[in-house]
């Protein structure tokens, strides 16, 4: 007789006290989804034992039972497993777990109990001191596991529990120095969403052109195969559906450059060409861009072209017949055209479709000055050129016929337009004048620089977080360069040495840099800067439009609301 031995891979036995009778699930964490990996009901000892023939992929697994996370543990390796895991059940939480067979967990199971105990005390806390010292308790234990159990799962998720600290020199993209790309294994655990998600919606501007070079730059260093094609589908999906009017254009870039040159790998040939269609309707009216060319008959049958209206500012309205959200917005568009009072909107709406009957019946309906077209061959590919695959669709143009708004609604519409025309309103409170010195010892006055607008900026590198709010600012001004603007930077410390060595490592030299030499008080007497870093922004005349602005505030206003050259 013939005995054939099958060799089992992993076997993982789960033992629950106080549980109940329901299958519990093994999954493993990959990126933002619970994956599951096999399902058993326990014995009637509440014991269930997984096991396999194929090793599982090292990451962040975990069990499941009745929709309910029991606890997670490690697979550092791809080597036979061989763990055992009692835990207690009570009211509902898992109260105790002990591991056999593996220090590695049973060294995690302690370090999240402690991790549980320390931030629980720290709530507790009301003396900021002691929450300081308690952090930095935390962050020495991480430290010493993650050296522990150097080259484990254990050493990744301690290691990245905390980002890395600042420093003098700080690059942004510092910020991903504890994340090893070139390890897999890092796809089997929840940090690179966390991490991208946190770096490209709280760490950097929102501003396209400066969220592409981080783009760029963050690929440019070496990765995984996989790790690399998982980040580029993340940072797609997440510029791709972003609430921020603008994002397209990285999803564009990213979708160009990477996914369409074949540098990542396309999950499914449907995603490919979702993506190919994703560009080709959205390049040409991105934010920013001059407006396609337009140029369609009226009911007279005359060609008008978009590009010839002359007014501040230009709707491009795309409507059909039978869209009942169409019919909401134009009744909505309508009311406020007729009760808006600031400088002029001319609208000029195409009509989506070819029935002649339909199309005057809305030109009749419209108000007079509008202006209504259509184009019934399809001959002016006004679907590719403005992205009008559903509608309605709203682009905003200035004068100038670029677009300074996309996929508005009405409601929408009214606010671009009201903050844009406030930042052209004159007389404002006019800023303090401070006449301070160059990091060069020449004397320049706020009311020396010309500029349509200008940013005055109070900060000290010695505050926790100017030098990345500076880092973050200097960004925003480069990238805004079609625009009238110029930062007035003053330190508001007195160490002149230092402040001059700071300046160069952080290649902030296309701004004006000035600080107190004489030590004259100004700065504290005329401006309240009691806790910088502080960011004022003044009109032509220097006078006050808005203060304490964040940089995401600040990005809003230049890069939505304010023309490349004044409206008035």
């Amino acid at each position: 007789m013939l005995y054939l031995c099958t060799l089992l891979l992993y076997s993982i036995n789960l033992c629950l006290n106080g549980g109940s009778s329901s299958p519990v699930i093994l999954a493993v964490q990959q990126g933002e989804q619970i994956i599951p990996v096999d399902t058993l009901a326990p014995d009637h000892t509440g014991c269930v034992r997984f096991e396999g023939e194929k090793a599982l992929e090292p990451g962040q697994y975990m069990f499941v039972q009745n929709n309910r996370r029991l606890f997670n543990f490690l697979i550092s390796d791809t080597n036979r497993t061989d763990i055992s895991f009692t835990a207690t059940i009570n009211d509902s939480r898992t109260r105790e777990i002990h591991v056999t067979g593996s220090e590695e967990n049973n060294a995690y199971i302690r370090f999240y109990q402690f991790l549980q105990d320390k931030y629980a005390m720290i709530e507790k806390m009301t003396d900021m001191a002691e929450v300081v010292r308690m952090e930095e308790t935390i962050r020495e234990y991480t430290q010493f596991l993650a050296e522990r159990y150097e080259g484990s799962m254990l050493s990744i998720i301690a290691r990245n529990i905390f980002t890395p600290p600042h420093s003098a020199d700080w690059d942004l993209l510092h910020y991903f120095d504890y994340i090893d790309f070139e390890d897999p294994r890092f796809l089997n655990t929840a940090i690179l969403p966390l991490r991208l998600n946190e770096f490209f919606s709280r760490m950097t501007v929102p501003v396209p052109d400066s969220l592409i070079r981080y783009v760029d730059r963050f690929f440019e260093r070496p990765m995984h195969p996989k790790v690399m094609n998982y980040c580029a589908r993340y940072l797609f999906t997440y510029f791709f559906t972003g609430e921020i009017m603008g994002m397209e254009s990285v999803a564009v870039h990213l979708a160009e450059k990477y996914f369409l040159t074949g540098i990542v790998e396309y999950p499914d040939e449907e995603t490919r060409r979702e993506m190919e269609n994703f560009v080709l309707f959205n390049k040409q009216c991105l934010l920013g861009m001059k407006a396609p060319e337009l140029s369609l008959p009226d009911r007279t049958g005359e060609k008008i072209s978009v590009l010839d209206i002359a007014a501040p500012y230009t709707l491009v309205v795309f409507f059909e017949d039978g869209c009942p959200v169409c019919s909401d917005e134009l009744l909505k568009l309508r009311r406020f055209i007729e009760e808006y009072k600031g400088p002029e909107i001319r609208v000029y709406a195409v009509y989506a479709q070819d029935k002649e009957d339909v199309f005057l019946r809305y030109a009749d309906f419209f108000p007079t000055g509008w202006i209504t077209v259509w184009d019934p061959c399809f001959e002016s590919d006004f679907h590719k050129k403005y992205n009008v695959r559903g509608t309605p669709r709203f682009f905003l143009l200035d004068r100038q016929k670029r677009i300074i708004g996309r996929d508005l609604g009405t409601e929408t519409l009214k606010t671009l337009i009201d903050q844009r025309n406030k930042t052209g309103l004159p007389k404002r409170p006019a800023a303090p004048q401070l006449s301070l010195q160059t990091e060069n010892g020449a004397s320049f006055s706020l009311y020396d620089v010309d500029a349509f607008h200008t940013i005055l900026y109070f900060y000290d590198p010695a505050c926790a977080v100017c030098g990345l709010v500076t880092k973050q600012l200097y960004d925003l001004y480069i990238s805004s360069g079609n625009k009238d603007i110029e930062v007035y930077a003053v330190y508001t410390g007195s160490d002149y040495n230092a402040w001059r060595v700071w300046l160069a490592e952080g290649g902030y030299t296309e701004w004006v840099n000035v600080w107190d030499a004489g030590g004259s008080g100004d700065v504290f007497r005329l401006y309240n800067v009691q806790d910088p870093p502080l960011i004022i922004l003044l009109d032509r005349d220097k006078g006050i439009l808005t203060e304490r602005l964040s940089v995401e505030e600040l990005s809003y206003i230049i890069k939505t609301l304010m023309p490349d050259e004044p409206l008035f």
